[in-house]
């Protein structure tokens, strides 16, 4: 698909043509189901990331080197706000 956002069911169908195939068939009651195993499984999951200790000093070193480019940014921004509040106080636009 092009550049359009596509719905929930095209990208299902597109990406996953197995599952679609697998609960297609399935009654109420066994999509019930399905959907408390999947919950469960994205529980899981989280719980997982939650609890990866790589991924968190990971995220803590990016966070560290990503802060000077957050803290310049911010003082750029400042600077901007400050003298277009200047520009105003003169009358510019």
């Amino acid at each position: 698909m092009s550049r359009q956002k596509m719905s929930v069911d095209q990208k299902v169908r597109e990406e996953f043509p197995e599952f679609v195939a697998e609960v297609s068939s399935l009654e109420t009651d066994a999509l019930n189901g399905r959907l408390a195993q999947l919950s469960k499984a994205l529980s899981d999951n989280e719980d997982a990331k939650d609890n990866d200790e790589e991924l968190e000093q990971a995220k803590e070193r990016a966070s560290f080197l990503g802060s000077a480019y957050r803290d310049t940014a911010k003082a750029i921004k400042l600077k901007r706000r400050f003298i277009t509040g200047m520009i105003r106080e003169r009358g510019g636009e």
